[in-house]
């Protein structure tokens, strides 16, 4: 029996290890910003909130055709980290940003696809990523696409996300506490904006 007990032990342990070096990828179909927008970075926000993430990033951009220019972030858009050991994020709703000839800063709610890595820090920056062709991934933003995110509940969102890219599974369970989380009003979610920071 203690051979049996300890035998149970050291395979929990494997498992734990080796759901620690999952490293999860960002994979899917790539993503062209507007040609009319600069792009002059996106970092992790340190002092702005979005509520339909459980991170923030500030993508700073600004228009280059004198007029207001449109940047659409569909919902499965990664952001990776250049520092390798740091998290990658995704976000699960739509983002219709206007940006004008002014520096704006425009705060995404996120969610990390990297459970084991390191949080991103002041001096850590991201690029953008390709729109996700997880099956799985795809499955928690339909869901979530037309639900209301706000603190009470991001943090499920995030499990539901690791569920998927540290375990490569979704449980019933957790399909169908998504699909009870309160309808949203506003699918299409605006990102707070800052101007001339």
């Amino acid at each position: 029996m203690k051979k049996i007990a300890i035998t149970i032990l050291i395979f929990c342990l494997a498992c734990d290890f080796l759901n620690r070096n999952h490293d999860f990828q960002p994979t899917g179909n790539p993503y062209t910003l507007n040609p009319n927008v600069e792009l002059i970075r996106i970092q992790e926000s340190r002092t702005r909130f979005n509520p339909s993430g459980a991170f923030f990033l500030d993508f700073i951009a600004r228009g280059k055709s004198g007029s207001i220019e449109t940047v659409n972030l569909p919902a499965g858009l990664f952001f990776v980290a250049q520092n390798k050991k740091v998290q990658n994020t995704i976000i699960v709703k739509n983002y219709h940003i206007s940006v004008t000839s002014e520096v704006d800063t425009f705060t995404l709610g996120t969610f990390s696809v990297n459970e084991f890595k390191e949080l991103p820090g002041d001096s850590d920056f991201y690029t953008i990523g390709p729109i996700t062709d997880n099956p799985n991934l795809i499955q928690i933003i339909d869901i979530v696409s037309d639900k209301k995110l706000d603190a009470s509940n991001v943090m499920l969102v995030q499990r539901a996300i690791y569920q998927v890219t540290s375990d490569d599974s979704l449980s019933p369970a957790m399909v169908e506490s998504l699909n009870l989380l309160p309808p949203d009003t506003l699918p299409t979610f605006l990102a707070k904006i800052t101007r001339g920071k």
